[in-house]
């Protein structure tokens, strides 16, 4: 067989990643990380046919994912380690997990050539007959791990976000899809005469960050949709890690509300990592992720802008922070429509 071959047939593979993923399910390097078992051992503890979990197994040693010694028990290599602990964000076993969302959302892939042939498919929907959305809102545990691993992201920033915009400036910030509040802990530790609202599907967790970080007096959470009107009268409105998640029209809603309820003199604030420009290499996996789990994409800076124009919204200051781009847009729609107070929603 050529080089070339070997290599795209590497590629094309499913059954290593099926295989890893079927591991991660039946938790099985947790079963082994203290001690090799035997695929008989091992298909007892996971109600599985001794026979076919052995074949899968035998199949990760071949990978290198897996060992097996002369006694026929099973081990880790250093890469089957990662099966138990995430790997500096790389790897997330959860991610692997074919019982939670986010690992069933990685089996949308297989709609890829209905959505190639038609471009307002969602896969995930037309998947599983539901929003990734609503069936994060179904599973407490996989929407506390979603959060997790968006607020590990942001942890790595928030300091220099904090510090590259006067969000004090503000008086006062809305967080709109601001999900376990680890931003708005960050801006209001570096501002103090900030305060803040998270609005989320769940305000149960950003309530109890507030909580924990001593910050309960002056920030609030509320549970509710960015879909629907946002409370008006905070100083500005943040937007972070969403204009991806969605398709043009839904962000376009999005920024719509941000508009309404900042009014004329308040401020809408898009804080992200934008697509790489015409001709530069972007992150091609993140972006067909978006595509299949939500109808989304990894949008350039100039897509964002023309967004938020077709809502009346224009760029005011770009500021860099870190990796991350802050945009800071601002209104002339005048009247602020719908919602309830943000002093209501914090007090």
């Amino acid at each position: 067989m050529r080089e070339s071959d070997r290599n795209l047939r590497e590629l094309s593979d499913l059954i290593t990643p099926m295989s890893i993923r079927v591991a991660v399910t039946l938790r099985i390097p947790q079963k082994i990380s203290g001690g090799g078992l035997t695929a008989e051992a091992l298909a007892a503890e996971t109600n599985t046919d001794p026979g076919v979990l052995e074949r899968i197994l035998l199949h990760l040693v071949s990978a290198g994912v897996l060992t097996r010694d002369d006694g026929g028990l099973f081990g880790l290599t250093r890469v089957g380690d990662q099966m138990l602990v995430e790997n500096d964000g790389s790897v997330n076993p959860d991610f692997l997990d074919l019982g939670t969302v986010s690992g069933r959302a990685e089996l949308s892939f297989f709609r890829l050539p209905e959505v190639a042939r038609n471009g307002d498919i969602v896969a995930y929907s037309a998947q599983y007959g539901t929003s990734f959305w609503d069936d994060l809102g179904k599973e407490p545990s996989s929407a506390v791990h979603f959060d997790q691993v968006m607020a590990a992201g942001m942890k790595k920033r928030v300091q220099e976000i904090a510090e590259s915009y006067d969000w004090g400036a503000l008086g006062s910030v809305v967080d709109v899809g601001g999900g376990n509040g680890t931003l708005l802990v960050g801006l209001l530790q570096a501002h103090a005469g900030l305060r803040g609202t998270v609005v989320d599907r769940d305000a149960g967790p950003a309530v109890r960050a507030f909580r924990d970080a001593g910050l309960s007096g002056r920030a609030g959470a509320f549970s509710g949709s960015f879909l629907e009107p946002l409370p008006p009268g905070a100083g500005g409105y943040v937007v972070s890690r969403i204009q991806s998640d969605w398709n043009d029209a839904d962000v376009r809603t999005i920024l719509g509300h941000c508009a309404d309820a900042a009014g004329a003199q308040g401020r809408v604030i898009v804080v992200d990592e934008f697509a790489a420009e015409e001709g530069v290499r972007t992150d091609s996996e993140t972006d067909l992720r978006m595509l299949m789990y939500y109808g989304g994409k990894e949008r350039t800076m100039e897509q964002v802008r023309e967004l938020a124009a077709d809502v009346g919204l224009s760029v005011r200051s770009l500021r860099r922070a870190a990796d991350w781009t802050i945009m800071e847009l601002s209104s002339n729609a005048g009247a602020v429509r719908g919602g309830s107070s943000v002093e209501e929603a914090l007090y």
